[in-house]
């Protein structure tokens, strides 16, 4: 219901050809291996990851008027990734059991936070939702087949729809229009920029060059996920004006960070399985690679030994069980 939204060119003509294909090639074994792996890896970032992060962003965002600086600049970063796991961990168990049942849906979510730009991050976040409103709503308006203010005007249009789809509030209507200026202001001032890198001699396919892009975007998006994540316009303003007028660096020595909801050993486990992510992410930035692919080019040996861990990692550190209120996955009430 939340994504990949197919388009019915590639899932109505799986589900027309699905009852001509022989039952002894649909219950082959890689295909369904694969399958159950790429669930296993949504459930690792739903379970482990997100639902932990959680805890910390509910915390904070309940209550944000309690707290300063460090602790809502680190909850709103939380909520970036929590945000991310969440839907990416929908769509991989979504693509996961699609691809067990012998249908192949879209890779929805293409490592958004290693970005350079707001633009590029658009075409790696939710893929399958941006391509949708490109083809019915930003094309159709013209694109950017028409006059520089035109284009602009076509792109912001697009976001703020983009954010009346997420709900009928002001804050998702910021949101949205936010990542629209993000692009135009981009857009505009890359001509200045050029011009500084050249007389400057920046090197711009430097490693720094480019994690200070992917810095910037980070920081960038996870601004406008405040805006998202709040429960109104108000609530937002009044988040961010905190971070700028309550400072309170002495949190970072005082313990005060373990009172957020995580003690030190869950605190741990969530270090620990960021690690795990961002080098899955590497992975599939650089080798173009999702962490199914990757494993199945390794050796046997290596390729169990990384499913029982995972598997073992979800049994003993996910947040589920008994008096557990276990949170629905964000993109269910939009």
């Amino acid at each position: 219901m939340a994504g990949p939204i197919e388009r019915s060119k590639n899932l109505l003509i799986q589900i027309a050809q699905i009852d001509h294909i022989p039952t002894g090639q649909l219950l082959r074994y890689d295909r369904i291996a694969s399958g159950l792996r790429i669930m296993l890896w949504g459930y690792f970032m739903k379970m482990v990851i997100a639902d932990r992060l959680a805890i910390i962003v509910n915390t904070v965002f309940d209550a944000w008027f309690f707290y300063g600086t460090v602790e809502l600049v680190l909850a709103a970063a939380a909520f970036s990734i929590q945000i991310y796991c969440d839907f990416a961990g929908y769509s991989t168990i979504a693509v996961g059991a699609a691809k067990v049942m012998g249908f192949s849906l879209t890779d929805n979510f293409d490592t958004p936070y290693f970005s350079g730009s707001i633009q590029e991050f658009w075409r790696r976040w939710h893929i399958s939702l941006s391509t949708w409103f490109k083809d019915y709503l930003y094309i159709p308006l013209g694109g950017n087949r028409c006059g520089r203010l035109r284009r602009h005007w076509n792109i912001l249009v697009t976001f703020l729809v983009s954010g009346l789809w997420h709900g009928a509030s002001w804050h998702f209507v910021v949101w949205g229009g936010m990542h629209g200026v993000f692009q135009i202001v981009a857009a505009e001032t890359r001509p200045y920029r050029d011009l500084l890198y050249e007389r400057t001699h920046t090197k711009c396919t430097s490693f720094s060059f480019r994690f200070g892009q992917v810095a910037a975007t980070f920081v960038l998006t996870t601004f406008a996920w405040i805006f998202f994540r709040a429960r109104s316009l108000t609530q937002a303003c009044g988040y961010i004006g905190r971070i700028f007028t309550k400072p309170d660096w002495h949190v970072l020595t005082d313990g005060s960070l373990c009172q957020l909801g995580l003690d030190r050993v869950e605190a741990n486990v969530l270090l620990v399985s960021l690690w795990v992510l961002f080098a899955a992410g590497l992975v599939k930035y650089r080798k173009k690679e999702t962490p199914d692919l990757f494993l199945d080019r390794q050796c046997a040996w290596f390729r169990w030994a990384a499913v029982a861990g995972m598997f073992a990692f979800i049994f003993l550190f996910g947040v589920y069980g008994p008096g557990f209120d276990a949170g629905q996955f964000i993109y269910f009430q939009f």
